[in-house]
C-alpha cells in the first residue's frame, strides 16, 4: 500500500474510532452494577481493543494522532473551564441521564489516559515511514553454454625407427 493511502486510510480509521472509543468507555464505565452487567463489560473491552489497534497496529500513525488530539481536546476543554471559574459540566445537557456518571468518568479520568496513550504511540518517527520493501536481489544472467575447452595440441610425429 503506498504511503498516502496508507495515511487517508488511518485519517479515516481515527475518525472513525474516537466516537466508537468514547461510545465504549462511556458506556462501559456507567454506574457499577452489583450483578456484572456483560454488555457493559464487553462495551469496555471492545474500547479498549479498538484503543489497542490504533496505538500499535501498522496502521498510518494519523488514527492515533487524531483519536489523540481528540481526547486531549476534550480533557483540555474541562480543564480551561474549570480554570476560568466555570463548572467541570462540559455539554451535560446534551448527554441522557442515565449515562451521566460514565461520561463524567470519561470527561475527568479517562480522556487524558486514552489521549495520553494515543498521542504517544503516533510520535514513533517509524510509523510515519513506510514499510520497507524487500530488495531482491537481480537476476543473475544466464551463463551461456560453458564452451568446451580446446584439447591440447597433439604431439608432433615422432619417425618411426622401424
Amino acid at each position: 500500500m503506498r504511503n498516502g493511502v496508507r495515511h487517508l486510510v488511518g485519517a479515516g480509521a481515527g475518525l472513525l474510532a474516537t466516537p466508537l472509543i468514547a461510545a465504549g468507555l462511556g458506556y462501559g464505565l456507567n454506574k457499577p452494577q452489583p450483578i456484572t452487567d456483560w454488555i457493559a463489560l464487553a462495551a469496555l473491552f471492545g474500547a479498549v481493543i479498538v484503543v489497542g489497534v490504533l496505538a500499535g497496529s501498522r496502521l498510518s500513525p494519523l488514527a492515533s494522532l487524531l483519536s489523540g488530539m481528540a481526547f486531549m481536546g476534550l480533557w483540555a476543554t474541562v480543564q480551561v473551564r474549570m480554570g476560568m471559574g466555570g463548572d467541570h459540566r462540559l455539554w451535560y445537557a446534551f448527554v441522557p441521564a442515565e449515562y451521566l456518571q460514565g461520561y463524567e468518568t470519561l470527561l475527568h479520568t479517562w480522556s487524558p489516559v486514552v489521549g495520553c496513550i494515543l498521542l504517544t504511540a503516533s510520535v514513533f518517527p517509524s510509523r510515519w515511514r513506510a514499510a520497507v520493501k524487500a530488495v531482491s536481489p537481480p537476476p543473475e544472467e544466464e551463463p551461456a553454454e560453458a564452451a568446451a575447452p580446446e584439447p591440447p595440441p597433439l604431439p608432433k610425429r615422432i619417425p618411426s625407427r622401424y
